[in-house]
């Protein structure tokens, strides 16, 4: 008879708790007036402070829906001070209100034995982000947010998020100055009186222009627009485009004489083995112009994905009003695709008028220098960011490694008269020498570092300078592909059966940097 009444008992202990369970899911919230109304701080879930809770029960993350989605009711309990959850049961009396309220997702929050502190790196004190002193929100003031997690995903943050950061758009001011372009003695002039066959010869005459390499080395004005997006997925992985590109740049000289002061146009001749020069105004014999005018483009993009490596934080006093300052440092890796192009060209352009009556004429000679370069590469580099207060320093620095296109074309063309069919060759491109296409691909290396200082003016607007470097190994550039050896025999019109004496031309490669301070904007949101 025993046997039979220990079960018995047991039965009826098990369905009286399951009435008292069934009773207890009768009460359930009618109305907003059964609860309180969630406050303005509360944007994002809060965590219950204080309260004991379960262990190894796991949900989904916050990012799984807006912050401002309805509490769904019906799965709230109320009975005599305890929450229901599903099959959660929470003491709701030790709730700290002045973290605001509580909001309750329809399914279970993470908690785990240890705690988000134990679980995600001690980051703690994070009830609430609705004043100041957050310190996982990151830089401890409203405008900071959190480095080591851009998009606020991961759990045991979801809870914190002072300044959202999933993506982000700058626009940066670009006042650089590039390498110079090299180029020969391109125009020259004497003093009056001196002997024609001196007139424009180096190294006794002047230089007008050429001769240096200060073309285009004068600061170029640009921009620089990046875009970029944290994955909302996998929180540590981002991608970023970027683009920066100049206005073309013109430098041009002229000059032009009706005989007196002498221009010339300075040139080596293999034939005698002496310094030359081809006159463009002389006394008596001829008037004319030269004009020099060289063109310059540089755009450039870029690829590239983001991962965070490492990150840390510690706090420490502000000298001003010995209030917590919390300090942040992360290093992120990139790896993408690099972009560059530099278009560039140099024509030098001659109108000659002769004095002599007796051997009237004229000409219009013109030589003409283009390059095209254009690398793509694979790139591979680190960022770090250092975030203290409102301020911020960033430094990267990245290495691009690919093929550079190398482009040239030569051309020269004499008219005489002016308006006659063009001959082919000028002065310095003559055919059978340098006249033509030369196109091929080599080996090219484009580093490029750069520092950041930023001061955040608004909560998801800031403003930064900074500083940046590039350089681009293997680039033709036009200045450097004039060759002023001139066979004299080869000048339209040509003397038949005489060929260019000499070493063959041959394309020569120079390195391209620019550098220079920068200034923009930043928005996150």
């Amino acid at each position: 008879m025993n046997r039979l009444v220990t079960p018995f008992c047991v039965l009826i202990f098990a369905l009286a708790g399951s009435l008292q369970a069934q009773d207890l899911r009768k009460y359930r919230v009618q109305s907003s007036g059964t609860r309180p109304k969630p406050s303005a701080l509360s944007s994002v879930p809060a965590r219950l402070s204080g309260t004991p809770r379960p262990a190894k029960v796991r949900a989904r993350p916050a990012s799984s829906r807006l912050a401002q989605d309805p509490i769904d009711e019906s799965e709230m309990i109320v009975d005599q001070g305890e929450m229901i959850q599903g099959d959660m049961i929470y003491d709701s009396e030790p709730m700290e209100q002045d973290l605001g309220e509580v909001y309750y997702e329809d399914g279970s929050m993470i908690v785990e034995d240890e705690g988000f502190e134990g679980s995600y790196g001690g980051y703690s004190e994070c009830g609430s982000c609705g004043e100041q002193g957050c310190g996982s929100c990151g830089t401890g003031s409203p405008f900071g947010f959190d480095l080591c997690n851009p998009s606020g995903d991961l759990p045991g943050r979801q809870l914190c998020i002072c300044l959202p950061s999933h993506g982000w758009v700058s626009v940066d001011y670009l006042g650089l100055f590039a390498s110079g372009m090299n180029m020969p003695a391109l125009v020259t002039s004497s003093p009056a009186g001196t002997n024609q066959s001196l007139a424009g010869v180096l190294p006794g005459a002047s230089v007008l222009y050429g001769g240096n390499d200060d073309a285009f080395s004068d600061q170029i004005n640009g921009i620089r627009v990046r875009v970029g997006i944290w994955s909302a997925v996998r929180p540590n992985f981002g991608i970023e485009g970027e683009y920066f590109g100049f206005n073309e740049q013109d430098d041009v000289f002229t000059a032009s004489s009706s005989g007196s002061p002498i221009l010339a146009r300075p040139f080596y001749n293999n034939i005698t083995g002496l310094q030359d020069s081809e006159l463009v105004a002389f006394p008596n014999l001829l008037s004319g112009s030269v004009q020099v005018e060289a063109t310059s483009r540089l755009d450039a993009a870029a690829v590239r994905f983001r991962h965070i490596l490492c990150c840390g934080e510690k706090g420490s006093c502000s000298p001003w009003d010995c209030g917590p300052v919390v300090a942040q440092s992360r290093i992120d890796a990139t790896l993408g695709w690099r972009f560059m192009q530099l278009d560039e060209s140099l024509t030098i352009t001659e109108e000659l008028s002769s004095l002599n009556l007796n051997n009237p004429g004229s000409f219009r000679i013109r030589d003409d220098f283009q390059t095209f370069n254009q690398f793509n590469g694979l790139e591979f580099g680190f960022q770090w960011l250092y975030r203290r207060g409102c301020w911020s320093l960033d430094a990267m620095t990245r290495t691009s490694v690919g093929v550079s296109r190398q482009w040239l074309q030569i051309e020269g063309s004499t008219r005489s008269p002016r308006d006659a069919a063009p001959q082919v060759g000028g002065l310095l491109a003559q055919p059978g020498r340098n006249i033509g296409v030369y196109d091929r691909n080599e080996f090219g290396v484009v580093p490029e570092f750069g520092t950041t200082l930023g001061y955040q003016l608004t909560e998801r607007l800031k403003l930064n300078v900074g500083y940046t470097s590039i350089y681009w190994s293997n680039v033709l550039r036009p200045g450097d592909q004039i060759d002023n050896t001139v066979n004299t025999n080869l000048l339209p019109p040509a003397i038949p059966g005489n060929a260019h004496m000499g070493q063959p031309f041959a394309v020569r490669e120079v390195d391209y940097w620019i550098s220079g301070f920068t200034a923009g904007i930043e928005y996150r949101w």
